[in-house]
């Protein structure tokens, strides 16, 4: 359910604001006013405790110290010595990077040197001659023969120093007046030069010497690999930090408004936490004044769900939609059974259903998830039991028939199409009920009347006639189900003939406004044939199911042994790669019947979510908040 807000105004003294942000971000009470809200830039020590948690994680094979649980004492403590690791991580780190683009360089001056390891003398020498050039490179072994013939003709002197695969690397030696000449001669040939390097070693020293400093560069890399894997055990701490740091810079962002001699903060409170707010800054003996009042009529007020265990992750369906309005009934505890029921129908199956729960619920046991993505891992947990209930009624198990069943969409889909609409009519009309009880909130009675309360006549009325029309039944109970029908239509075309119009003053106005209400009939039926789609993702699940099964059955008797194989595997990728498609389709589809055929009869929405100020938790799991009990509360960093 939605529940009732306050509007509260906390004072107190300007000595214990610092004690107060604590306490209210610590239980997440209190809601701050935007207006109390200054955005700011993440703080140096933020960022550098998040790169130094990257630089660790990036040098382990897998992350440790995640989703720790700690105790109220220990995160109010930062430990400066953490910060002090950081600076030494971010160190490390850039002499890290320092010593790796020395040994990339030195790694490609020792490769481009490497070939030429042969030549006597130093490369700086060889541009002392007078009368001769030398010149280094290296050529296609395809163009061999016409190098060595335009060697020949120009006279000059070549040496193959060294050859791999696809070249060889030589030394020209020609005289000047020739040089030019001899360009153009490589030129053709595609010659590629080597690149010069100023220096009075052979290349062979310099290769000597290059090898040992890379040998030197890369134990020093190695060292510092070697302390970042050691750090990992501080891994945990960091985050700790991280998170500290993190709901520190929350609390700072807030600002407060000023008396002569106090301070104070507007925000909302819910109407059954006030006195827990009031008891919470009392245990810390916090001198305040705490105002609350019921929200103004035209006041933006925040929404805040209260609901059981199952109906509270189907919250997230509905806010991937929109939030809720504070002022309107709360859709989640009827949107809930209704997504659990056509999500299990969609699929439809007994061993999908028994995988989604012994799935989902180990991760459920033995991971510990957030946010978002718990609400959606228990929803999938949640559906795998009706999946295993259509399983039940359809007789099917990862596609094969266990026994005869209630319901065949495969054989005969018709009963199942029948289900399937009747199944949006009670849907439909549930939403339209909705609405009545929100028209009487908003006392906007003929609203009500008009938009809802004539297509359940209607509805009704149509469901009768149907059911008299077609089910067996004594002639005088098939006459009075006619005419009921008939009294339940007639009532809502009455009504929205009359009320449709009601604000148009002209009778042509009136008139009009009644034909444009009745033709949304149109817009019921299309709504209701939507629901066949309920149909559709049982019989598209089943059949590639079926189908699976009967290509492994074939691949099985194809072959000795190896077709038993093959059969298995067949198997098992085309029922994992159902149960995702038929999970993804249901979750779209089921969805889709929520937020257009549903919501769409009654719901609001355009709301915000009620956000209390709360520890800003990326990496630890959990705080509690029941003091001195370390024991029983122990850290997992």
């Amino acid at each position: 359910m939605i529940v009732s807000m306050k509007k509260v105004k906390l004072f107190f003294l300007e000595n214990d604001k610092d004690q107060l942000l604590n306490e209210l971000q610590f239980n997440a009470l209190f809601m701050p006013d935007k207006k109390h809200y200054q955005p700011q830039n993440p703080s140096k020590s933020l960022l550098e405790v998040g790169k130094a948690i990257e630089v660790i994680e990036r040098h382990l094979k897998k992350s440790t110290g995640n989703h720790a649980i700690v105790d109220k004492d220990t995160f109010e403590v930062q430990n400066p010595k953490y910060m002090e690791l950081t600076q030494r991580i971010l160190n490390e780190q850039q002499t890290f990077y320092t010593l790796e683009e020395r040994l990339k360089s030195l790694q490609q001056v020792y490769k481009d040197l490497l070939p030429y390891k042969n030549l006597s003398v130093s490369q700086s020498r060889l541009e002392t001659l007078r009368f001769t050039t030398v010149t280094l490179g290296y050529y296609l072994k395809t163009n061999e023969e016409a190098f060595v013939g335009h060697m020949d003709t120009l006279g000059a002197f070549s040496e193959t120093l060294s050859s791999d695969d696809d070249y060889n690397y030589v030394a020209i030696l020609v005289d000047k007046e020739q040089h030019e000449q001899l360009l153009s001669i490589l030129d053709s040939i595609d010659f590629k030069f080597a690149k010069k390097l100023s220096s009075e070693k052979t290349n062979e020293e310099l290769i000597s010497e290059f090898n040992k400093e890379m040998t030197e560069l890369q134990a020093q890399m190695d060292r510092i690999t070697t302390y970042f894997e050691s750090s990992a055990n501080e891994l945990g701490a960091l985050k700790l930090l991280y998170d500290q740091l993190l709901s520190e810079e929350t609390r700072l962002q807030i600002s407060f408004l000023s008396t002569d001699t106090t301070l104070y903060i507007e925000g909302w409170v819910r109407s059954d936490q006030v006195d827990q707010l009031s008891d919470v800054l009392n245990k810390k003996d916090i001198a305040f004044e705490l105002e609350a009042r019921d929200p103004l009529p035209d006041e933006p007020v925040p929404t805040a769900m209260k609901n059981n265990r199952f109906v509270k992750p189907f919250e997230y369906i509905t806010n991937q939609f929109s939030t809720p309005s504070a002022y309107e009934v709360d859709p989640n505890p009827s949107m809930s059974i209704w997504y659990w029921l056509i999500f299990g129908i969609m699929m439809g199956d007994v061993g999908y259903g028994i995988v989604m729960v012994l799935l989902f619920g180990a991760a459920l046991k033995f991971g510990k998830f957030k946010g978002a993505m718990k609400d959606l891992i228990n929803v999938f947990f949640y559906t795998g039991f009706s999946a295993i209930g259509a399983g039940l009624v359809f007789g099917s198990m990862f596609g094969a028939t266990l026994y005869t069943p209630l319901l065949e969409p495969i054989n005969d889909p018709i009963p199942m199409l029948i289900i399937s609409l009747i199944i949006g009519v009670i849907h439909i009309m549930h939403g339209l009920i909705i609405k009545l009880i929100n028209s009487y909130r908003q006392k906007d009675i003929a609203g009500g009347l008009n938009d809802a309360g004539s297509w359940l006549f209607i509805l009704m009325g149509l469901s009768l006639l149907i059911s008299a029309m077609f089910l067996p039944m004594d002639a005088l109970v098939k006459n009075i189900l006619m005419y009921t029908s008939y009294g339940f239509m007639g009532l809502g075309v009455l009504l929205i003939v009359v009320l449709n119009g009601r604000d148009q003053k002209s009778i042509v106005g009136k008139m009009v406004s009644a034909f444009t209400g009745l033709y949304n009939s149109t817009g019921y039926l299309s709504d209701i044939l939507s629901y066949s789609r309920i149909l559709a993702l049982a019989l598209s699940s089943a059949v590639i199911a079926y189908t699976m099964n009967l290509l492994a059955d074939m691949v099985w008797h194809s072959m000795p042994v190896i077709g038993i194989l093959f059969g298995i595997l067949v198997y098992i990728v085309g029922h994992v790669f159902n149960f995702i498609m038929g999970m993804l389709s249901a979750y779209v589809h089921a969805g889709r019947l929520q937020y257009l055929e549903f919501y769409g009869k009654f719901f609001e929405g355009g709301g915000y979510l009620f956000e209390p100020l709360q520890l800003q938790l990326k990496y630890v799991y959990q705080v509690n908040l029941k003091e001195n009990n370390n024991k029983k509360n122990k850290e997992i960093l």
